[in-house]
């Protein structure tokens, strides 16, 4: 599991792009959140996170989805964020899916493409 955390070039203060490679759990989920939070990555003028999925292996089910989706929850920072997931897997997209339709105090929305993700980040600003 490798999780690369980097800034989106023009939009810098705005946008934080997580890439994720190889098997990844809801554990290593939560830590690299945590792993963030303590490096002050997130924080108040970030607008929203792309989570690129496209070359990993999600090991997730609904128990371990709802497990990440309350660390979210409980956490003020993360909980206004935008959070943009990109995949082409009907067995990951799923996840967001779901997350967008279910958890109204959270803005989770599932694409296929990096431009159009950032698009919608930015839409509010």
């Amino acid at each position: 599991m490798i999780i690369i955390s980097e800034s989106l070039d023009h939009y810098s203060n705005s946008i934080l792009i997580r890439k994720f490679i190889g098997k990844v759990s809801a554990p290593e989920i939560i830590e690299s959140w945590n792993d963030l939070e303590e490096n002050n990555l997130i924080n108040t003028e970030l607008k929203g996170i792309i989570n690129d999925l496209t070359t990993c292996d999600l090991n997730m089910d609904m128990e371990s989805f709802k497990v990440v989706i309350k660390f979210i929850k409980k956490h003020p920072i993360l909980r206004s964020l935008r959070h943009a997931v990109i995949s082409d897997s009907p067995e990951i997209i799923v996840f967001p899916t779901m997350a967008e339709g279910r958890e109204i105090d959270l803005k989770i929305k599932p694409f296929s493409t990096m431009e159009s993700a950032k698009d919608w980040i930015l839409s509010q600003y």
